[in-house]
């Protein structure tokens, strides 16, 4: 049993190898770090009615997640939350749900993952229409580290 703490979020990891928990240690980094340079970079640029849409949905999504698991082959991974979830781990936590599905783990909570990519490609095709190049730029930044590629 391995429990990776990352503070509000922590992962109880349980028959996985010494190696896969390490593989596993190494994208999650990645991945929080690309969050991070995002938030530097771009911030909330957007009206006060997006920024409340937006905040309102990762509020839901972050109620789905607390207690979800995800499972490939021997290897189980359980979400703990802290019971306040802040705004960047909010964020964090959407990119992890992907994450562990692109690395091929499974959850029962596959209904919640499929509206992040659809509400994804809604932001992506917005973006293309308006040309929006603040937000275009957004995603071909998370695509040039294998992030969010459908």
């Amino acid at each position: 049993m391995s429990l990776l703490d990352y503070g509000e979020i922590k992962l109880d990891i349980q028959g996985a190898s010494n190696k896969e928990v390490e593989e596993l240690q190494s994208h999650i980094q990645k991945l929080f770090s690309l969050c991070h340079l995002v938030a530097e970079k771009y911030g909330i640029a957007m009206n006060d009615e997006e920024v409340r849409k937006i905040v309102d949905y990762l509020d839901q999504f972050t109620e789905s997640m607390r207690d979800a698991v995800f499972k490939k082959g021997n290897t189980t991974i359980k979400i703990i939350l802290d019971e306040y979830v802040t705004l960047p781990n909010q964020r964090r936590l959407i990119g992890l749900w992907y994450l562990f599905d692109r690395l091929g783990y499974k959850t029962d909570r596959q209904g919640d993952l499929e509206l992040i990519k659809q509400r994804l490609i809604e932001w992506r095709t917005k973006a293309t229409e308006r040309n929006d190049k603040d937000v275009l730029e957004l995603l071909s930044y998370f695509e040039k580290f294998g992030f969010y590629n459908f």
